[in-house]
């Protein structure tokens, strides 16, 4: 299959040819309460040193992407003016996001590029145009590693590893880079293989554990249940399996163990007619196990507490918190 430049694109695109880390509770004992609806679009979700809340919206396609800040249910802006395109059957452009040091960090994978800002100036009284902040591109590094025929660069995920570096997964080019502190030197990190012989690994997630990094594959199509893999990164930059069948993966964090908890985007059905089965995204551990169910095209999972986790709804345009 060939990878367009969106994440979500090129799963569409098919359709037309702990959780206490070991144990599961009891379905009556998970609990979801909506955080915020209406969301266009949403990829991304962060939290700030303030546990504020903070969402990249990919928009309608009328170059109105964004990043927002959540409060009391109400979704107001903050950087405002990216790039959003309408195609494919879906909305594409800016990834995720991600809070490290005083800065706030975006990804947008249409543009090529990473941008970054001070945490404290994001303010949802003055919005500020994406033109304004500070902008690194990154397209044209992936494209000089020539790894992909044709070229294909989608900079979607990324975290913090040893020393403050910043380590991105690119969905596209099926690789992780790494961004140095200080310089914002980029250099190859790792390649992810992939998950079947003629099957893309797309990978999407990404955290430190302390010791190893794990991502999250999406898989690429035609997205057949239990292709999908987390895998393992050691600071040498080798990849190895962590845990396999699974099923479109797009985001992980970890629990209070210090365990993988991921989401699922969804199942991909094959009749009557292709296309991604609705409201079958869910929250699983590292086993497998799912959590909560149910959930419309999940993107970003972030673990706030004991049992607490946000999940991001791509779907639908809502965010959930799940408790037990």
């Amino acid at each position: 299959m060939k990878r367009s430049l969106s994440l979500l694109s090129s799963a569409l695109l098919v359709g037309l040819f702990s959780c206490t880390d070991h144990e599961v509770p009891n379905p009556g004992e998970v609990s979801r309460q909506t955080v915020a609806e209406n969301l266009k679009s949403p990829i991304g979700l962060a939290f700030n040193a303030q546990d504020q809340i903070f969402v990249t919206e990919a928009g309608t396609g009328n170059q109105d992407a964004r990043v927002s800040m959540v409060m009391n249910g109400q979704t107001m802006p903050v950087v405002t003016g990216m790039q959003s395109i309408a195609a494919e059957g879906t909305i594409e452009g800016i990834g995720h996001l991600y809070f490290h040091g005083d800065s706030l960090y975006i990804l947008h994978g249409i543009e090529g590029m990473i941008y970054s800002v001070k945490a404290s100036s994001l303010n949802p009284n003055q919005p500020l145009a994406a033109s304004s902040i500070t902008r690194q591109f990154v397209r044209p590094f992936v494209d000089s590693l020539k790894l992909v025929t044709p070229l294909n660069s989608n900079v979607y995920n990324l975290t913090a590893g040893p020393n403050g570096d910043l380590y991105i997964t690119d969905a596209g080019t099926n690789i992780v880079l790494k961004r140095e502190k200080g310089t914002g030197k980029l250099s190859l990190f790792a390649k992810i293989p992939k998950v079947t012989a003629t099957a893309e690994a797309v990978p999407t997630g990404i955290v430190f554990d302390g010791q190893k990094f794990l991502v999250t594959a999406l898989s690429g199509g035609p997205f057949i249940d239990g292709t999908s893999k987390i895998f393992q990164i050691d600071l040498a930059g080798n990849v190895s399996d962590y845990k396999t069948g699974f099923t479109t993966l797009t985001d992980i964090t970890l629990s209070g163990a210090n365990k993988p908890v991921v989401v699922q985007l969804a199942r991909f059905a094959f009749a009557p007619t292709p296309g991604f089965v609705p409201n079958s995204g869910n929250l699983l551990n590292e086993e497998g196990k799912a959590v909560a169910t149910g959930f419309s095209m999940p993107t970003d999972i972030e673990n706030k507490g004991t049992n607490k986790y946000y999940v991001l709804n791509h779907g639908s345009g809502k965010l959930e918190m799940v408790s037990w």
